[in-house]
């Protein structure tokens, strides 16, 4: 299909060229009797006015965006009335034999162009304003107008003022056009400048300027009294048309990779060489004592100076912003941002020094792992925000049994670690938090009960120096102990127990054949624009066992930990591989790849075969990464590298929940950033915490990577994402994930080839 669509464009593109390079041999040739050069003339600059309209019209039709789809039907009315004139003109010449009177019914067509166009133009989608933004776009605005008014006034509309006779009704005409044309060129300078730049974007823009130019060219020929049909004027009409025709035609087919894209130095200087060019041409005239060229100088010199104040002030706002920016991420780095509890890099720090005191000073240590019992149920039935509100109940009454010195850190989901380094009874310990946890929790009206399994491990004196891997080991398969003895309870790890029990065993062996079957399941969440557009989706695994849905929480461990997850993870990419074939060529994939897995060399030629069978580009799949030191590794940060030099996107999933740092981002220089749920769920109150994820959508923006927002669940969340110019959402709000069976979901699995194509855990860690 991508193959497809290449050569659709290829062709498109290639007609266009022939198109022009005909037209243009037809008229300077002057081939055949002056009669049919006229023919081939006008009916040649129709013809490109209405494959204008269509290509106009086709984008309106295909636009998903409201504001976008406005702007192509004013562009295409714009350039059908164009063609209306043209067909007056042509009756002129063609039927009636006779040269087209200035003005004419013609030139109401022609002149009602840049009266659509420039509508059309400023009803685009374009980037959201800073503070100082739209005052600084309304200067460069004044800087542009001035500068194109001193390159008109020199050439075109100087000319066509002096010739003409101020009370005559062709001066008005012919001012019209270079007027109009004036207009048209300071917005399309100001959407080149200030717009996310496509393709598409740029093919419109270069169009309506060489139109603008041709307009221009024509009041001047027409006030020296030297236009005639057959001139360059008509060849650069043409050639404006039929820009914009590939404009409507491959707006969002040739480069849909949706973002923020980084205005370049070319696009930020743009209205200084403006001011430049343009006091260039006024010099002569101001020399000759010309005050209207003196003083359109001194304006657009003048708004130079106020847009450079505004840069400088907001500048140094901007620094200072950055540097609060980072102190809260250098505290989010090490801390949970829903409880505020330490979180995982922080705790393996503490606990790697509390093990080298251990090895110095012979110091008891003792790990607790606590995991709520039936905490899925709480999600699934009350909802997430119930769930919030216990994991942020939860640290407080941990807080409340610990003694100072004691870490107390949240691992991820339901998970919290305590560390204990001052002596005393670990058990003890145990004993005061399931007491304080087991205190029901008030949700709204609802007294909800709770319970927690902890997995106890220790380091005496005594004991040989310890691994903190094998500590956390330790305390991990303690924990899980105690959730198999009935939930509720603490128990001590010892030698006997052993992470192969019979209940993990069997869930181990049928996830295997499922793996081996092509039994795992891809759910499907949309992704989408602030605006309600559809971005694409995110593929997440889904496993059933005996009947009775598993948490990926629960399988994704079990597989890691057995050796099979590269095979789940591969399945799965290869079935959401399959099913975007079904999908718009411009929506992506997201999936997510175990960075155990990303360690194997092998893995990026892995992704591309599957993208080579189901013939995908590589840009539409959207590969996503759990924050995590382990990131750092060697190999993991090759393959990364292996799969953006492909083409793939990488995202940074569940941004500052996990061990988040500015170098990590800056190193790993991710097209996305997915902004965890825990961020969005406050929004909607007024707070630091809104401005705080402000500045980091405006950092992420800056860096030059889109931003997701998950677990969107109400209107106010969603109000408050866009007014801080948030790219893309992905929540219930939207829609929960849904699975997708048949040819599609069957196409990811070939039994007896996973190290081929590996199928893969597309999915869904956090699904």
């Amino acid at each position: 299909m991508a193959a497809t669509n290449r050569n659709g464009r290829t062709a498109i593109i290639g007609a266009a060229v022939v198109l022009l390079v005909a037209f243009s041999l037809a008229i300077r040739l002057k081939l055949g009797t002056p009669f049919s050069r006229h023919a081939v003339d006008d009916l040649g600059q129709g013809a490109a006015a209405l494959i204008a309209a269509i290509g106009a019209g086709y984008r309106a039709r295909r636009s998903s965006s409201g504001r976008a789809r406005l702007s192509w039907l004013l562009i295409c009315a714009g350039t059908f009335s164009w063609a209306a004139g043209q067909t007056v003109w042509s009756y002129y010449e063609l039927i009636s034999n006779r040269d087209t009177p200035f003005p004419s019914w013609a030139d109401l067509g022609f002149l009602l162009f840049p009266a659509f166009a420039l509508p059309g133009l400023l009803a685009r989608p374009a980037a959201a304003f800073s503070r100082n933004g739209r005052a600084r776009m309304l200067l460069d605005g004044v800087m542009v107008a001035g500068s194109l008014f001193s390159i008109s006034w020199a050439t075109a509309l100087g000319q066509v003022f002096k010739t003409s006779d101020s009370h005559d009704l062709a001066m008005v005409v012919s001012l019209a056009y270079p007027v109009t044309d004036l207009m048209m060129m300071t917005i399309a300078v100001l959407v080149v400048a200030q717009a996310r730049l496509r393709s598409g974007l740029l093919l419109l823009v270069i169009g309506l300027g060489a139109m603008a130019l041709a307009d221009s060219g024509f009041s001047y020929l027409n006030a020296t009294g030297d236009y005639h049909t057959g001139s360059l004027i008509d060849i650069a009409w043409t050639g404006a048309f039929l820009l914009l025709g590939l404009a409507g035609a491959l707006d969002a087919g040739w480069d849909s990779r949706p973002g923020v894209v980084s205005v370049s130095a070319g696009y930020l200087t743009l209205p200084y060489a403006l001011v430049l060019v343009g006091i260039g041409a006024a010099t002569p005239g101001i020399i000759n004592g010309s005050r209207l060229g003196l003083a359109v100088s001194a304006v657009a010199i003048t708004a130079l100076l106020i847009r450079q104040f505004l840069t400088v002030l907001e500048n140094r706002e901007l620094a200072s912003s950055l540097d609060e920016q980072r102190e809260e991420l250098r505290h989010q780095a090490f801390h949970d941002t829903l409880t505020g509890l330490d979180n995982r890099a922080l705790f393996y720090d503490r606990l790697n020094h509390a093990l080298e005191l251990h090895r110095r000073d012979l110091r008891p240590v003792s790990l607790l792992f606590c995991d709520l019992d039936d905490f899925k149920l709480i999600n699934d039935t009350l909802g997430h925000d119930a769930g919030d509100q216990v994991l942020i109940a939860v640290p407080e009454r941990l807080r409340a049994t610990m003694r100072t010195g004691d870490t107390v850190a949240r691992l991820g989901g339901d998970e919290f670690a305590i560390l204990l380094e001052d002596g005393g009874d670990p058990l003890d310990v145990c004993a005061k938090i399931m007491a304080a946890i087991s205190q029901p929790t008030m949700i709204g009206t609802r007294r909800v009960p709770l319970r927690a399994s902890i997995g106890l491990s220790m380091v005496q004196p005594s004991d040989a120096p310890a691994d903190p891997q094998d500590l956390i080991k330790k305390a991990d398969i303690a924990m899980y102990a105690a959730k198999r003895a009935g939930k509720g309870s603490c128990v001590t790890w010892s030698p006997q127990l052993h992470d192969d029990n019979p209940d993990d065993l069997d869930l181990r062996l049928d996830l295997g054949a499922a793996v081996a079957h092509g039994q795992i399941d891809v759910a499907y969440q949309p992704i989408v624009y602030v605006d309600g557009a559809l971005y694409g989706h995110e593929a997440l695994a889904r496993w059933s066992h005996n009947g009775r849905p598993v948490g990926p929480d629960v399988f994704i461990p079990v597989a890691e930990r057995a050796g099979f997850l590269p095979e789940l993870d591969m399945q799965v990419i290869g079935a959401a591989l399959a099913s975007t074939r079904s999908m718009q060529s411009t929506h992506s994939i997201s999936v997510n790849i175990a960075l155990s897995h990303l360690a194997d060399p092998q893995v990026a030629a892995r992704v591309q075969r599957l993208l080579e069978r189901y013939d995908i580009a590589p840009w539409r799949l959207v590969v996503e990464v759990p924050e995590d030191h382990a990131i750092e590794r060697p190999e993991v940060h090759r393959s990364l590298q292996a799969l953006r030099r492909m083409g793939v996107r990488l995202a940074l999933d569940d941004f500052g929940v996990g061990y988040s740092s500015l170098s990590r981002i800056g190193t790993l220089n991710p097209d996305i950033i997915k902004l965890d749920r825990s961020f969005v769920a406050p929004l909607g109150s007024v707070g630091r915490h809104t401005d705080f994820v402000m500045g980091i959508i405006e950092l992420s923006h800056r860096l030059g990577s889109v931003v997701i927002a998950e677990g969107v669940e109400t209107a106010e969340q969603l109000t408050a994402l866009r007014e801080m110019n948030c790219d893309l959402i992905q929540g219930f709000l939207l829609g929960r994930p849904e699975l997708r069976t048949g040819a599609d979901q069957d196409a990811g699995h070939n039994p007896g080839h996973a190290a081929d194509h590996n199928p893969g855990r597309a999915a869904g860690l956090a699904g």
